[in-house]
Formats: structure tokens, sequence, C-alpha cells
């Protein structure tokens, strides 16, 4: 959740959000409801499930209408979908269901998802954080406990389980038992047609890493995990790391890894600016590692990506940039800067074993763990390594970015 592969159409009613759902619906006989809205359950768990995604908790998006002040309203002609509270505002796009917009952060990646009916699926704890909301989770060994709150909630989640689900409540709070950790194994998100996937189900003829923000103190060990694993990848250099470590970038020449620019500066309002600041540096750059490898490389991947809130390439720009004899590599799997390594494993497999029309291209910064998370996730892979490529990208092949999607 992926670019061309997630873009789907949201239903409108009116100019508002598709579907106004009943939280008081009827209560199926032995249920044991486990979401909570203030202090009523969420009945409508069969048709609007909260999902579980790489550890985040997916809900569909009309929730938070049921919260006070809250409003949610689609605009087929903007093409996003706002979640207002007072006079703060979400906006999601609904194009890409990629990135969302608010007024003190910009733009930002944001994954969104839609499970079913037209309704998108948005991160709980993301929402709820921005707006102020409660968001509570409590897991056990007979479930997960999920609620959304706002300042009428009354009554405490383990009193809301101790009565409408007591079995969730005492597993949570029985002595912990050790027990063995499962081989590394995930599944897809749910949708109507749910079924376990694993490493055997991936069927990509290629898996492209790329990293970007390098070289840095961490680019060496990150080459050495690689390495171990037979693996070739795309590195989006910066001019200052050119400078700094030019032994790493022969080696990733050396060791069959695609080098692309990154830029001299990232300074993302400069280029904004003027496109042909983003080209002269490009320029540049390419002369600096021409001085190091002895050659030049015509891959680029701009700060933050070809669409940002502060730079974004529009296609006539890009004209130009192709012109300069480069072309643009965005993504369409994104691991957050200064990922964990458990953060890195649970952004990547789950979106390796989802069905999806296109070839997994990563995105990933070059930080303090991204070694570690990607020998796990190349530990993992290690199965389908005959039958998948990783190698880096080439010139030759058709670029996949962001560019013209928001024209």
């Amino acid at each position: 959740m992926r670019t061309a592969a997630v873009i789907l159409a949201v239903l409108i009613f009116g100019g508002t959000f598709a579907g106004v759902f009943s939280l008081r619906a009827v209560k199926k006989d032995n249920s044991s409801p486990s979401k909570f809205i203030n202090d009523e359950p969420w009945y409508d768990e069969e048709l609007f499930y909260w999902a579980q995604i790489a550890s985040v908790w997916f809900v569909p998006i009309t929730v938070f209408s049921k919260l006070d002040g809250v409003d949610v309203k689609s605009s087929s002609f903007y093409k996003n979908t706002v979640i207002s509270k007072g006079d703060k505002y979400f906006t999601i796009d609904n194009d890409t269901m990629m990135f969302a917009y608010t007024e003190e952060s910009g733009m930002f990646y944001f994954k969104t998802y839609m499970l079913r009916s037209g309704t998108i699926w948005v991160p709980a704890e993301r929402v709820c954080s921005y707006f102020g909301l409660g968001f509570e989770v409590l897991a056990s060994s007979a479930g997960t406990a999920v609620r959304i709150s706002d300042d009428k909630a009354q009554t405490s989640l383990e009193q809301l389980l101790a009565t409408y689900n007591p079995d969730l409540l005492a597993a949570a709070y029985a002595p912990e038992t050790t027990t063995a950790k499962p081989p590394a194994k995930t599944t897809a998100p749910e949708t109507e047609t749910t079924e376990e996937r694993d490493i055997e189900d991936i069927s990509y003829d290629r898996v492209r890493f790329t990293f970007e923000d390098c070289p840095n103190e961490y680019t060496r060990e990150l080459l050495d995990v690689l390495e171990k694993h037979n693996i070739r990848a795309t590195f989006f250099v910066t001019g200052g790391g050119i400078a700094a470590y030019p032994e790493l970038i022969s080696r990733m020449a050396a060791d069959g890894h695609s080098v692309g620019l990154h830029s001299m500066s990232l300074d993302e309002k400069f280029f904004a600016e003027d496109i042909r600041n983003f080209i002269n540096e490009l320029e540049e750059e390419n002369a600096l590692l021409d001085r190091v490898i002895k050659s030049r490389t015509r891959l680029v991947r701009a700060p933050n990506g070809s669409w940002s809130d502060k730079f974004h390439i529009l296609n006539t720009e890009y004209d130009e940039i192709k012109a300069a004899g480069f072309v643009v590599w965005d993504w369409n799997i994104y691991v957050p800067d200064e990922a964990d390594v458990a953060s890195i494993y649970e952004a990547i497999i789950p979106e390796l074993l989802s069905d999806t029309a296109e070839d997994p291209v990563i995105r990933l910064s070059v930080g303090e763990h991204t070694a570690a998370g990607i020998d796990e996730v190349l530990t993992y892979l290690a199965p389908i390594k005959g039958r998948v490529s990783f190698a880096g990208i080439t010139f030759s092949e058709p670029e996949l970015n962001f560019i013209g999607v928001y024209e």
C-alpha cells in the first residue's frame, strides 16, 4: 500500500464519505465484542472490521465520525478525504492512498487501504494522536481489545471487557509463560477473500531494494550484509557522502550495486524555486561521482521523492530532467526513517506477502538499524532467491515515480 496497485475510486454519496454505519447494531448471540467506540461495542465488525496490518491497527475511516465534534468528508473533485475536528484538518490523498497532509507537518507518507465497500481504512493511532483522541490496546492470548474514545468516555477498557468479553480480560492478566518464538511468518492484509500467505506465495520477478541518504557511518555494515546474502541493491548517494566516503562508493560499484544520485544539498526549497537548481546539483554530483569511480549515472531520486510538501516535479519539469540525461525513481514500499529492526521487517515483509501487480521497489534510508533489519528481511526471503531476482535498477528499464500523479 501500493501506488498504481492500490489506486481505487472512493464511493461518494452527496459529497459525504460513503456510509454512516450504526454503532448500536443488533448484538449477535454468543458474540464477545473486543472493539469499542467510547463506552459502546463496535457491532459492525462483520462488515467493517478493524484490521491489524504489520502491527498497526487500521480502522474504517467512518469510525471517527462517531466521535464528538469529528467530521469525515470526501471530495471527488479534489480526490481527497478530510477528517476535521475544530480547526484541525487531516487530509488524505484518495488517488494514491499513500500520502496525507496536515498544516503542521505538510505532506507526509501515510499508508491507507481500501479493504471493502469503497471505504478507506486508516492507521487509527496516528489519527487519534493528531486530534487528541484516546487510543487503547489490550492484548492477550484470547485476542486483542481496541478502543477509540473522546472526552465523553466514562468507562475504562478493562471495565468494558469485564462486561462484554471477560475471557479476554482474564487472559490479559494471566501469569506469563515462556514459549518459543515461531519462525518469521505473517499474513496479508484482510480482504473479502483473505487467505494466509507465506514465503512460497511470493511470485514477483524482481524485488528491488533501494537505499538513500548515504554513504555514512552505517553504510559499511549494510554492504557487509548485502554481500553476505549475495544481494544487489541500488544506492542513491549524496554529494557529501561521496566526498566523505569515497572508498564506500568504490565498493558499491565493485560489489555490483547500482549507484544513483540524491543531490548535493538535499535542499527541497531551493529546488522548488527553479528545476534548474536541482538539475545543476545532479550534474555537479555526477562529476564528483565520476572522479571516484570513473563512471557517471543516470539514476536519480529526489529528496523525499518526486512529490513532497516542499518540492514536487511536474511533467514539464521532468522533461527538462530527462533532457539532461537523468531518470527519476521513487518507490512502492516505504520504510520510515529511523525505523528499528522490527519496524523494518514489519514494513517490508507483509507488503511483499500482499497481492500486487507491481514488482516491489523498497525505499530505506541508511541508518543505525538498517543493516540488522535488512539482515532479518533477507534471511526470511532466502528460500525464494533462486526464482526471484534481487538486482539493482538499470538505466534502460521503465522508471517508477510519482510524477504526474497529482496533475
